[in-house]
């Protein structure tokens, strides 16, 4: 359980949460991304932090954890206007080889 404005404990991606990823980031280009966990915090919407293994495209590509936050609005369909999830911010938080 957790308190309102909280992110929820970090969990593993379920189908849903992959949904509403690749609809916030599929216009992002030089990063591959691979979520694989996620917490949530209800706000005036839903934001979530994925933790993810990325790939940056450069010379070498260099891979990384990165955070993506993300915001999704409750009003989705209100009077028939689509309001999509979109990122707030990527975070790159430590580089492997």
């Amino acid at each position: 359980m957790s308190c309102s404005g909280n992110f929820t404990p970090y969990r593993d991606v379920d189908c849903r949460d992959l949904a509403i990823f690749h609809e916030a980031t599929r216009d992002l280009r030089g990063t591959t991304f691979k979520p694989y966990l996620v917490a949530t915090q209800e706000t005036r919407g839903i934001n979530f932090r994925f933790i993810c293994n990325s790939t940056y495209m450069t010379r070498p590509p260099q891979n990384a954890i990165t955070m993506v936050s993300i915001h999704m609005p409750f009003c989705r369909d209100k009077e028939k206007s689509k309001a999509k999830a979109f990122v707030t911010n990527i975070c790159k938080m430590g580089c492997y080889r």
